[in-house]
């Protein structure tokens, strides 16, 4: 899902950058010269449209189609290249967001543009409001960056704006009817808008077209003539620079010797004429290396030549030629440029490798060559310098030196740069070859708006000295700004108002067009149903008549009495076909005292009167029917005269019958010996009868109206009340004790039955309670149930309850791993007391005793007298030093304890057996045992005093043995020391098919061994780490899941086995809840296994933690079924998925006919309540066999596969197709 969703977000957003991109270049065809701006800007509007309809999830689709235009006119390259482009997306990002933004904020969207002030709040806010911000946001970024001047923001802001919004107005309202919704109301407005929109459309393309193709005639033409004039103003300095150093060669041929004098004042007169033409002009001799040794004498200078390395002249080294810098002069004064003149003498300028060559050239070809100094790619364009040469040769052809200028580009447009023609016209010089640009007098901001790539742009190529520079004539920002021409403002003005109110009109007339036909439709509609209505009216009238049917006829009889019509239902109720019934009413009347007042009754109705009244008539079969009748007289077409009478008739028999018996039963409510309540839906008593009023002393206005709780104790649990209710609501009947209160405070039990009264429909529209007073009743079983408790000597409980309260302990220390402790207390010297006071001393005793140690044992401690002088203290959760403590208390307490018997005083000591109860305790009787014989060792050893049952080796060394189990548990669940292991679960019907694993635990030891659960887990269970091993199985089985979800598809099912332990904790609920929430496990991947016997002994939590996580998702199995001892009964109360069938069944089920029995029926109630059912143990072929005619439907076992480790249950995964 989230694949597709992302999908779908790329595709939209590239697609509205596509149509984005191709609007804008198209539209870019109405730019009008020279400053190439357009007058409309299309894209702004399909922009807004786009975000309005699907919303901002679309803006970065129009950042992206902005972009690519800004690339396209500007590209990436240059210093604010990229900057541009990203200005460009920003702002039609803000366009549209802010367009969205504002019509929602304001309520002009989401609507259908059906009303005039509607569309006028719409396009003020999407058209002027919208566009305004970002076009002075991006004219001020442009400022910020220099691509505009500080005062020449106006226009681009004006048109920036004003091609923005004209695009809203035309083409966001098309794209809103092309494909907003609803389709129904927009696309109703395709002829009378769109088509309108694109023809005016097409005629302003026209328009604009004209009038760009009208100003760039007018601008090329002004702007060809400063070229021109630029232009030859270049080309007369290169032909000045050409002819000096042709000059120079015909000095050098034409003189025998030239000394520095006659070269110095040879291009001082130059000057003169020329001062600021020369840059730097040189005389180089060609010196051959025979002729080097004289050269350096007569001249008195050595041959040098610069080395980099040193950063310094040094002696040059041997080659054939040497090219030697002899004079040197530039546009200074002679004296002022003795020291370059003194650095440059007699330095060989083609010393490098490449001006080495082209001095060759030059010796070979005399043509001139250019190069560039050495260190121009260091400097700026504007310093950038070149060396212009040309080779002198002597009279026998022989190059005898060179002739050099070094200038700059400057200097060739020396005369362009102070021109007039310099306002209008900036130039950029550029190699042709590599598209350097060598020269530019742009600033670096307009390089990055492509000025050069305008129309405008012109294009002259130079050649010098065989290289050619291409010079780039474009329109500068005064050209720019002065010749932009109005007209491109007014028609996109006009165009804005004339299209922003032809937009509004077309949309309010469709509008209105649209509501028209919508109130028609209505009323067309409202017609219709009236009509139908009134045909539906008349068609159910005559049925009505017709059909009617049940307890009423329809009739009517004129004057005469004799019946006219009836309609009908007259043969259901009394059996008379509608011809044989026209006859005069006495006919049918019986002769009664009822029928003597229903002819007065009719002689009333003709007389011009309404009459209701009752009559009996005879039916066809001879019954006597009873009817209820209203009438009606009916006048002729004047109104004026009877004509006879029309009435409906409605059989009470069996009603008036109902009512009778209503009545009776209204009298036994009355007189009931029982209380009777009714009240309303929601509690409300509505009645009571006197007996309510003889018990609770309320009285029956006392009591309507108010809520049954007046009589509430106070004293009844309120999830008892909460439990009533919900059986109340349900429609089923409650039953059962309430302590209730009087008026006057006293308590009373009464035995309630509460019954809903329901409606047809099944609706609880009441309640009707009856209540017994119990009191007297109770009171009497409260006391017989204490003498059945409770031993009558002493008030202490009797060996029956104790019985029953040792039993329940030993029953929690099996099922919750808890420990209690048993006292065996057999008093000393009783006998004597007896023997020599009597029996009634001795029970006095007993009573005394009993009291005592009753008033120094916890309240929760069970004290009972067992027979004679023997007494059981039974101590739940106690350990057994905490019981030793308890016991010495009473030790010491009967060593101070003197009974006093007349004149007799005697010292009464007791003796104490103290056992401890655990999971290992079979029953009472072996704990009752063990107590009292350390009873009898106490006794034997002295008396008053205690001994505790000492347990055999056997157990002693089981405890042992689960305390080291407890520590070894800890430390692997802290080292991480347990293992996984999967079991597979296979379908009976193609073993092949592997459905589901079981999840298995191991541990590994500290030595690496590897030991199966049964070794530790009963220790876990009994020092209760089983929940915190449930954790660690949970969130390790999930978090390989979610490692391994795609290899894990193939498998249905995943079990987790779970103690009884974490089936109580709540906390075990919630953290695996989390741990699902954390992965992108499915819930209903995973099935839990719980044993019968836990699921039994932890009944209501069992319940309570399956129905949670079933919820949620999971599954459920019950495992190892048919353990347990009332396992069918308890079934019907789990809401689980999956049996799995106890082991020890399947184990022997081919040689015991019971076991294979039990296995068949566990296996078919299974089916009848639509669970799956598994088979575990399966070792055998024969057993699988055997299972597979049964009908089981999985099974696991050895036979079928062994439990691996979980990782190695990847390697066995199916081929997928």
């Amino acid at each position: 899902m989230y694949v597709e969703r992302l999908t779908h977000f790329l595709m939209a957003n590239i697609g509205l950058a596509i149509v984005y991109f191709i609007t804008g270049l198209l539209t870019l065809n109405l730019s009008l010269p020279p400053s190439g701006a357009t007058p409309l800007w299309a894209p702004a509007g399909i922009a807004l449209a786009a975000i309005l309809i699907w919303g901002y999830r679309l803006l970065p689709g129009v950042f992206l189609g902005d972009f690519f235009v800004g690339d396209y006119l500007l590209g990436l390259s240059g210093p604010h290249g990229l900057s541009l482009c990203v200005l460009f997306g920003t702002q039609a990002v803000m366009a549209a967001g802010l367009g969205r933004y504002f019509l929602v904020r304001f309520q002009a969207w989401p609507s259908s543009l059906m009303t005039g002030w509607v569309i006028f709040k719409f396009f003020t806010l999407a058209a002027l409001v919208s566009t305004f911000v970002p076009a002075l946001f991006v004219v001020l970024v442009e400022q910020h960056l220099g691509v505009l001047g500080h005062g020449s923001w106006a226009d681009p802001l004006v048109m920036w704006w004003l091609g923005s919004a004209l695009g809203v107005v035309i083409f966001t309202p098309i794209s809103l009817i092309l494909f907003a919704a609803p389709k129904r109301v927009w696309h109703s407005r395709i002829v009378n808008f769109v088509m309108p929109m694109l023809l005016l459309f097409t005629a302003l393309v026209f328009v604009l077209n004209g009038a760009r193709h009208n100003e760039q005639e007018q601008v090329a033409q002004r702007f060809n003539d400063n070229v021109k004039l630029a232009h030859s103003l270049v080309e007369q300095r290169l032909e000045m620079h050409q002819s000096l150093l042709t000059k120079m060669r015909a000095f050098f041929q034409n003189s025998e010797e030239v000394t520095e004098q006659e070269f110095g004042a040879y291009i001082n007169d130059f000057r003169d004429n020329k001062p600021d033409a020369l840059y730097r002009l040189g005389w180089v001799e060609r010196v051959l290396a025979k002729d080097r040794r004289g050269y350096e004498s007569r001249h008195g200078y050595k041959i040098t030549e610069f080395d980099t390395a040193l950063g310094e002249f040094v002696r040059a080294g041997q080659r054939d030629v040497y090219y030697v810098a002899r004079y040197l002069q530039d546009n200074k004064i002679v004296s002022e440029t003795l020291t370059p003149r003194l650095q440059m003498q007699g330095v060989d300028i083609c010393e490098n490798e490449l001006r080495e060559y082209v001095c060759q050239q030059m010796a070979e070809t005399g043509d001139a060559h250019l190069v560039s100094q050495v260190n121009n790619n260091v400097k700026p364009v504007a310093e950038r310098q070149f060396l212009h040469m040309l080779p002198v040769f002597g009279a026998v052809q022989e190059m005898t030196g060179m002739v050099y200028q070094l200038f700059q580009h400057s200097a060739l447009i020396e005369d362009f740069l102070t021109s007039d023609a310099r306002q209008w016209v900036e130039v950029t010089i550029t190699d042709p070859n590599s598209d350097a640009i060598l020269f530019s007098t742009l600033s670096e901001s307009r390089h990055a708006q492509g000025y050069d790539d305008k129309p405008l742009v012109i294009e002259r190529l130079v050649n010098v000295a065989g290289h050619q520079w291409q010079f780039n004539y474009s329109p500068s920002l005064h050209f720019i700004d002065t010749h932009s021409s109005w007209l491109s403002y007014w028609i996109m003005m006009g165009a804005f108002f004339i299209f922003s109110l032809l937009v509004m009109w077309l949309l309010t007339l469709t509008g209105q067009a649209q509501q028209i036909k919508k109130e028609v439709k209505a009323k067309t509609r409202e017609i219709a149903d009236k009509a139908m209505l009134l045909e539906e009216s008349e068609t159910k009238y005559r049925c009505l008549v017709e059909n009617i049917q049940g307890e009423y006829f329809i009739y009517s009889y004129d004057k005469q009495g004799v019946y006219s019509y009836v309609s009908p239902s007259v043969k259901s109720i009394l059996g008379y076909e509608q011809a044989d019934f026209l006859d005069h009413y006495s006919k049918y009347l019986v002769d009664s005292d009822l029928n003597q007042q229903a002819a007065e009754a009719i002689a009333q109705t003709l007389a011009g009167q309404s009459s209701d009244y009752e009559m009996e008539v005879m039916t066809e079969s001879g019954e006597l029917h009873t009817l209820s009748v209203h009438e009606n007289p009916v006048y002729d077409e004047n109104g004026q005269l009877v004509t006879g009478a029309e009435g409906i008739a409605r059989d009470i028999t069996s009603s008036k019958k109902a009512r009778l018996a209503l009545e009776k039963l209204s009298l036994a409510i009355k007189h009931s010996p029982n209380a009777v309540v009714i009240t309303d839906r929601e509690g409300n008593i509505e009645y009571v009868n006197p007996k309510f009023t003889t018990i609770t002393g309320y009285s029956e206005n006392e009591a309507i109206g108010k809520w049954p709780d007046i009589i509430s104790s106070e004293n009844t649990d309120p999830e008892l009340y909460k439990d009533l209710w919900e059986t109340l609501l349900s429609g089923v009947e409650w039953r059962g004790e309430l302590q209730n209160r009087k008026k006057n405070g006293d308590l009373y039990w009464a035995q309630e039955v509460i019954s809903p009264m329901l409606d047809e429909s099944g609706y609880v529209t009441h309640f009707v309670v009856t209540q017994e007073d119990i009191t007297q009743a109770r009171h009497i079983n409260e006391k017989a149930s204490y003498q059945a408790s409770h031993d009558l000597l002493t008030g202490l409980m009797n060996r029956h309850e104790f019985d029953k309260r040792l039993k329940r302990a030993i029953g929690s220390s099996k099922r919750d791993l808890t420990e209690h402790a048993l006292c065996y207390l057999d008093l000393d010297r009783f006998k004597v007391v007896n023997d020599t006071c009597g029996h009634v001393a001795g029970d006095e005793l007993l009573r005394q005793v009993g009291a005592l140690m009753s008033a120094n044992v916890r309240s929760r401690d069970t004290l009972a007298r067992l027979g004679g002088d023997e007494f059981g203290l039974l101590m739940e959760h106690c350990g057994i030093e905490q019981a030793h403590q308890a016991c010495e208390s009473l030790i010491d307490l009967f060593q101070n304890f003197r009974f006093h018997w007349e004149e007799h005083v005697f010292s009464i000591g007791i003796s104490i057996g103290l056992a401890i109860i655990d999971q290992h305790i079979k029953d009472n009787a072996e704990v009752m045992k063990n107590a009292d014989s350390a009873c009898y060792e106490a006794k034997d050893a002295g008396r008053n005093q205690i001994k505790v049952h000492i347990e055999d080796h056997a157990r002693l060394q089981q405890r042992r043995g689960d305390i080291q189990w407890s520590s070894e548990i800890s430390d692997a669940l802290d080292n991480n020391r347990l293992l996984l292991y999967a079991q597979p679960i296979v379908a009976l019907k193609d073993t092949a098919l592997c459905v589901g694993y079981e999840i298995l635990l191991r541990m590994q030891m500290q030595d690496g061994r590897i030991v199966p659960p049964g070794a530790f887990l009963p220790a876990a269970e009994r020092y209760n780490s089983a929940t915190r091993i449930d954790r660690w199985v949970v969130n390790h089985t999930l978090h390989w899941m979610n490692k391994h979800i795609q290899e894990l598809v193939h498998v249905k099912s995943i079990s987790i086995n779970l103690s009884g332990q974490s089936l109580s904790d709540e906390a075990m609920t919630e953290y695996i809840i989390r741990e699902f929430e954390r992965g992108d496990i499915p819930a209903s991947k995973i099935k839990f296994e719980i044993t019968e016997t836990a699921a039994i002994a932890n009944l209501h939590e069992a319940t309570r933690f399956i129905n949670t996580l079933k919820a949620y998702g999971c599954r459920f199995a019950l495992d190892d079924f048919g353990s347990g001892l009332s396992s069918f009964a308890y079934l019907k109360n789990l809401d689980v998925d999956t049996l799995k069938i106890d082991g020890m069944f399947i184990k022997d089920m081919l040689d015991d006919t019971l076991d294979y029995e039990m296995v068949k029926s566990i296996n078919e109630i299974g089916h009848v309540m639509g669970l799956e059912t598994v088979a575990e143990f399966v070792e055998s072929d024969a057993i699988f066999e055997k299972l597979k005619e049964i009908g089981v439907d999985y099974a696991q076992g050895y036979s079928l596969g062994k439990p691996v480790n979980i990782d190695d249950i990847l390697k066995k995964q199916p081929e997928q197709d």
